[in-house]
């Protein structure tokens, strides 16, 4: 009898770091930008960082949808691959972006004019709400583009070549800051935009982004792979819908969730979310890093799925969670160690970094577990539980996690550091849930 390998062995951890660096590389990158494009809207003012930062949650919430095309090209892509038919790893890919396209326009549409109604009814300060919604404008004529790039992404990771989507973001990222530097400033006889800069820069960045994505695509593809409108078809669609439906209701329940987080913050005061928005650039950090291992055991279990070894696909999970707890517990602790150093990269008010730096040693000792459960989550994902992850994420957010924080704040009187400490505590027992799940079995479906 053969013995089994041990999850600690060399060759599964140079695996994981083999699909997972390229990602948390791409994926830091696209961090670097933000966290610098923070620093710059910084420059403009607490009101400007709060406008900017709130429209970037409300961006998140209505990306959110689209978000969920990734998880789902790259879960069939992958069992596709371990199955052996390369002549159908482009199916899902097709079907999605017809699928981004087609939602897109309306969307594109519908939140252009309901930008200024929905700030308004989120925030009460005139300010954060006149830069906000006029940033967002600008940022939703991406949001088809950004729905195609999620799906190319998925693919590229689903057919275990991550460096090219890695390549795309890093073209991207440099040039989205240099555009947003020129553009919020009015360098090189370009007009001072402020806000809105940031958000056509980004823009022009994201347009730019999925053109190569579509070349590299043309250039790596499979000799029947197609793109046309000949390779849709109602079976597959209906396939990929199954899994992405739940994918894009949980991605958009997370969202929004954060969503409505930054209205209670906004509720202690105008500083609060100023530090909030600031703290969720940082984590947003050790999250990238637990998404990119995330994603490298989406495709790991996935494909070990598609070749008939699902014992196999649970001690992918087990070493990808290794070496993720190690990595965040390093990255987590100069954060926690270091607090007001990294604030006051980008807060100029010393009461706004008065107020953040307990939260932010708290945000830094909790990444270990919050990434882990963010691997978990793809885990789940990779194996066809994409419905368990939505029940999972939907009764730790919104049945707990937000009424708790909007008692505690409303009700209770609880400051900003009060606030995160229930943030901690959902994002720890969303870890204890999917791992609790990961044991009892069950998650993985044979038929994706």
């Amino acid at each position: 009898m053969a013995q089994t390998e041990s999850i600690f062995a060399w060759r599964r951890q140079k695996e994981v770091w083999h699909l997972a660096a390229p990602i948390i590389l791409a994926l830091s990158s696209q961090n670097v930008m933000n966290l610098v494009d923070t620093a710059m809207v910084g420059t403009l003012g607490k009101t400007a960082l709060a406008g900017v930062g709130f429209a970037g949650m409300m961006l998140w919430a209505v990306v959110a949808v689209f978000q969920g095309l990734s998880p789902a090209v790259q879960a069939q892509t992958a069992r596709r691959l371990g199955e052996g038919f390369r002549d159908r790893l482009h199916e899902a890919i097709a079907n999605s972006i017809y699928l981004a396209v087609g939602f897109g326009l309306p969307y594109t549409v519908a939140f252009f004019y309901l930008a200024e109604p929905l700030f308004g009814f989120f925030n009460d300060d005139a300010g954060v709400v006149q830069v906000g919604s006029e940033y967002f404008k600008i940022r939703a004529l991406s949001l088809i583009f950004m729905g195609i790039n999620f799906s190319f992404r998925g693919y590229f990771n689903g057919i275990k070549k991550p460096n090219l989507y890695m390549q795309t973001l890093l073209m991207m990222h440099p040039l989205n800051i240099v555009l947003n530097y020129l553009l919020i400033f009015g360098v090189a006889g370009l007009p001072r935009l402020e806000s809105n800069g940031a958000a056509l820069g980004t823009l022009i960045a994201t347009l730019l982004g999925t053109g190569n994505y579509i070349r590299l695509f043309w250039k790596h593809r499979e000799p029947k792979a197609d793109l046309s409108p000949r390779a849709v078809s109602l079976p597959h669609m209906r396939s990929l819908l199954a899994q992405a439906i739940p994918n894009c209701s949980q991605s958009f329940s997370l969202a929004l969730g954060f969503l409505l987080y930054f209205v209670i913050a906004g509720k202690i005061s105008t500083d609060a979310l100023a530090a909030t928005s600031v703290l969720i650039r940082l984590a947003l950090l050790c999250t990238l890093i637990g998404l990119g291992f995330g994603i490298a055991t989406l495709t790991l279990v996935g494909h070990a799925v598609g070749e008939g070894k699902p014992n196999e696909a649970k001690r992918w999970v087990y070493t990808a969670l290794v070496l993720t707890c190690w990595t965040l517990t390093l990255v987590g602790s100069c954060f926690a160690l270091f607090p007001t150093f990294f604030l006051s990269w980008f807060v100029q008010e010393t009461e706004v970094i008065q107020i953040a730096w307990v939260p932010m040693i708290m945000m830094g000792l909790s990444q270990s577990y919050d990434a882990a459960a963010i691997v978990l989550m793809h885990a789940h994902l990779g194996g066809g539980s994409a419905r368990r992850v939505l029940i999972i994420s939907f009764v730790n957010q919104w049945l707990l996690f937000l009424p708790i924080s909007w008692a505690a704040v409303t009700w209770g009187g609880f400051d900003l550091t009060g606030l995160w400490t229930c943030m901690i505590a959902y994002r720890f027992l969303l870890f204890l849930s999917f791992l609790v799940s990961l044991i009892q079995g069950n998650w993985i479906r044979t038929n994706v």
